[in-house]
């Protein structure tokens, strides 16, 4: 079996974070999908033009089976990938998530069989954007601790048992800029009130989860950290930038709540520093940026000699989710999956079994079809921009 063609779709229905989706097309007529979620920040033309000189030089022609071969191939011949960042990450990611789901596909089995069998039915997941735009039946923008707290009560009631937020917005009016590392105090104790509204209005049961962004320096992020800790969050996530170890393990010292970064870590590499300091107590590698379903096993298995967890960070699109699914199902240091569950429908249908929308009770189910378990919406996929590399005359 050989890759003889390629679609890079270009998701432009997507009314928030457009991702970019890549379909590998074999001679054997399967064919493989992976998602390249850098669809917010900048770089996204980069992340276009990287896919497709990648899938035009190492991809095309190539044993689809062969995934650790391509993989290797990837990391060491475009030279960036040694020591680069989300661009060349993401390409090589979403490269190796639409080989995987090939390689289920060809075996007639989802990829965590492949990976050595699922160790759970379904899984526990947390809602993400229930505060912006993308939570739908929400307005634009909510400023008070009050409105914090109903909105976050209004999560609860429907079904979600964890939740995750960034309590340091900005109100319209405030006259406060761009974050900086040191930390207003009028804007520290709103963002302190924010999280004690909502712990207050979901009770002791719910899972609070606290995220920064990396925004703040190291003595604001130790003096706000421990400010919360009376409110029990769930973990810590990213008080200071991920790029100096040291500087994050210290704010672990001084602050008794779990801390977790990663989304902007890629590979072993990057992450092998901060397991085998045991900096962290939960990893969040991205599956679609740090090196895809085969480099995500990797660090799982790594972090679990230290018995640290994982939790693959995800804020894309379904692909992306079903691709972090297969890895969360066959690691036994999973904990908790990061979810965006409640955009518009339009969001999702750009597969046919979207995993988001089947959400019940903060448990995700752990999908049984063969390779990712999602299968591109051919209607939807019509009505974007799609650039075929390779073989034109390829179908599936």
């Amino acid at each position: 079996m050989r890759v003889i063609a390629a679609d890079i779709i270009d998701v432009t229905l997507h009314p928030h974070k457009p991702p970019v989706i890549l379909r590998l097309i074999t001679d054997e007529g399967l064919y493989g999908v992976g998602e390249f979620p850098l669809s917010y920040g900048i770089g996204r033309s980069a992340a276009l033009a990287m896919l497709q000189e990648m899938v035009e030089q190492y991809v095309i022609g190539q044993d689809p089976a062969r995934v650790e071969k391509i993989w290797k191939d990837i990391f060491f011949r475009t030279f960036w990938a040694q020591g680069g960042g989300p661009v060349v990450y993401g390409g090589l990611s979403t490269i190796d998530m639409a080989l995987w789901d090939i390689k289920g596909k060809a075996a007639n089995l989802p990829v965590y069989d492949l990976l050595g069998g699922r160790m759970r039915d379904d899984l526990h997941v947390y809602c993400n954007g229930w505060l912006g735009t993308e939570f739908a039946p929400a307005p634009d923008h909510i400023e008070s601790p009050e409105a914090y707290g109903e909105r976050a009560a209004m999560v609860v009631s429907m079904g979600y048992d964890a939740l995750k937020f960034d309590p340091f917005s900005a109100p319209r009016g405030s006259g406060w800029g761009p974050r900086e590392r040191l930390l207003e105090p009028e804007r520290g104790e709103l963002a302190y009130q924010r999280v004690k509204a909502v712990r207050e209005a979901v009770g002791p049961q719910v899972d609070v989860l606290v995220e920064v962004h990396g925004w703040l320096g190291v003595s604001d992020a130790i003096a706000w950290g421990r400010r919360i800790v009376d409110l029990k969050p769930f973990f810590y996530e990213e008080p200071v930038d991920a790029m100096n170890v040291e500087v994050m393990a210290r704010v672990g010292r001084e602050v008794p709540i779990p801390l977790a970064a990663g989304e902007r870590l890629y590979t072993r590499y990057q992450f092998r520093e901060y397991i085998e300091k045991q900096v962290l107590d939960i990893l969040q590698p991205d599956i679609g940026l740090a090196g895809g379903i085969t480099e995500l096993k990797k660090i799982a298995s790594y972090a679990e000699t230290y018995n640290l967890y994982m939790q693959p960070h995800n804020c894309h699109g379904p692909i992306a989710t079903a691709a972090a699914v297969q890895v969360d199902a066959c690691i036994s240091n999973f904990i908790i999956q990061e979810t965006v569950p409640e955009r518009p429908m339009v969001c999702y249908d750009m597969v046919n079994e979207p995993l988001e929308p089947q959400i019940r009770n903060s448990r995700m189910p752990i999908p049984t079809g063969p390779g990712l378990g999602v299968t591109l919406n051919e209607k939807y996929i019509a009505r974007c921009n799609v650039k075929r590399l390779g073989d034109s005359k390829a179908t599936f």
